[in-house]
C-alpha cells in the first residue's frame, strides 16, 4: 500500500484514493495495480507488458463481478509488433470484433460472434495492441443516464486495462469519463473510420478512447500515429476603450 504522510503535506487524488479503498473492498493486492496507466506501460520493456497481461485478466475476474464493465473477456494476439505491442484494451460492444461477442448491447443479439475487426481494431491491433474483450453497453447504445460507453469508462476507472474504445453520438465518451473520474477524448467528426461500427445517427457518430489521465491520452495519440499539435501562447485582454471625438 502507498504510505501516506500526514501533516500539511498530506495530498491524495481522487484516483488513488479510489483504487486504493477498492482495493480494500475487494482484497486486490498492491501488487496487481502496478502498469495501470498507459504511460506505465508504454514505458515498460516487452518482457514486462507481457508477464502483466494476465494479472489484467486476473483482476478483472476478481472485481467485475461488482463493477459489471464486462461483456466477454477472451485475449486475442497482436497482428502485427508496434508501438502498443503487449499493451491490453478494451472494445465497446457495438464495435466488430471477429470472434468476440459483438451483441450490441441486446438481448436480440444475445450469442452473437463477430465475424470480422472493425477498421479501428484492426489499426490497434496492428500497432501491436492486445484485444482484451469486449465492453458493455446500452442496447444498440441508446437511451442512457450514464453514457453508453460506460463498460470501457469502467474498466479503465477500475484499472482493468490502460486504455479502452468508445463511441459517442451525443455525450457518450464524455459523460462516463467524467462519471468514473478518467479521460475520455472525441476527435473531431470524420477523423476516425467508422467502419465496423453500429451506427446510430451517421451524421453524429465518432469514435473515442478513455486513458486514465490527458498525457496517457496524447501518449496514446501520438502511437496512433497522430500529430499531439503543437504549443500555442494565447493571450488575453481587452481594447483599448476610444474616447469619441467631439462633433
Amino acid at each position: 500500500m502507498t504510505r501516506m504522510e500526514t501533516g500539511d503535506n498530506a495530498r491524495i487524488d481522487r484516483r488513488t484514493f479510489l483504487l486504493a479503498n477498492l482495493a480494500l473492498a475487494t482484497g486486490a493486492s498492491a501488487q496487481s495495480l502496478r502498469l495501470e496507466t498507459l504511460s506505465q506501460w508504454l514505458a515498460a520493456s516487452r518482457k514486462t507488458r507481457d508477464a502483466t497481461l494476465q494479472p489484467c485478466v486476473d483482476r478483472i475476474r476478481s472485481l467485475d463481478g461488482e463493477i459489471q464493465a464486462w461483456v466477454q473477456v477472451l485475449p486475442q494476439k497482436a497482428t502485427e509488433a508496434g508501438a502498443l505491442s503487449g499493451i491490453p484494451f478494451g472494445v465497446k460492444d457495438i464495435i466488430e470484433t471477429r470472434g468476440l461477442a459483438t451483441e450490441y448491447g441486446s438481448a436480440i443479439y444475445k450469442g452473437r460472434i463477430g465475424t470480422a475487426d472493425a477498421t479501428i481494431v484492426r489499426e490497434l491491433r496492428r500497432r501491436g495492441g492486445a484485444l482484451l474483450g469486449k465492453t458493455c453497453t446500452t442496447a444498440f447504445a441508446y437511451r442512457t443516464p450514464g453514457g453508453s460507453s460506460s463498460g470501457s469508462a469502467a474498466a479503465v476507472a477500475a484499472g482493468m486495462v490502460p486504455f479502452a474504445l468508445g463511441t459517442q453520438t451525443r455525450g457518450s465518451v464524455l459523460r462516463p469519463a467524467s462519471y468514473c473520474g478518467v479521460t475520455g477524448f472525441k476527435p473531431s467528426y470524420g477523423v476516425l473510420p467508422m467502419e465496423g461500427v453500429l451506427p446510430l445517427a451517421k451524421s453524429l457518430d465518432t469514435l473515442g478512447f478513455f486513458t486514465q489521465t490527458p498525457a496517457d491520452m496524447l501518449r496514446l495519440w501520438a502511437a496512433l500515429g497522430y500529430s499531439e499539435g503543437r504549443p500555442r501562447i494565447w493571450r488575453w485582454g481587452c481594447p483599448t476603450r476610444r474616447s469619441r471625438s467631439s462633433p
